[in-house]
């Protein structure tokens, strides 16, 4: 399966909706901490990446995060923007990076990510 990223924009509201839509996310298997040949790497604001079977498959997961965030914070979640990409061999630059920790490494890239997302608090949301 390829590994699908999207770039968004959401109309903000009150409450912000970047948090619960990131833990949102995640459940759906979106996440904003990217493995690289060889850094882990935070992604720039608004972006999130997965493997999927292919864009709607990843979009479809997207939306039900937008409508599970949108339960957390009250109000109708407003997607502005959306570009969604199936790629490979994308290379990343963040100032927010850093060689795997051996205990968060896992047999794939996106397990990898997924558990420096969760528990390594540099990559904080």
């Amino acid at each position: 399966m390829p590994d699908i990223m999207i770039s968004y924009d959401l109309k903000t509201g009150s409450p912000v909706p970047y948090g619960p839509f990131m833990e949102a996310a995640e459940k759906e298997g979106l996440l904003y901490v990217w493995k690289g040949a060889k850094f882990v790497s935070r992604l720039p604001n608004t972006t999130v990446w997965g493997v999927f079977t292919d864009c709607p498959t990843a979009n479809a997961a997207f939306d039900r995060a937008l409508v599970a965030a949108g339960k957390v914070v009250g109000y109708k979640i407003t997607l502005e923007k959306r570009m969604t990409v199936s790629y490979e061999g994308a290379e990343s630059s963040s100032n927010k990076r850093k060689e795997p920790v051996p205990k968060w490494t896992g047999t794939t890239a996106f397990q990898t990510s997924r558990l420096h997302q969760k528990n390594d608090p540099f990559f904080v949301y």
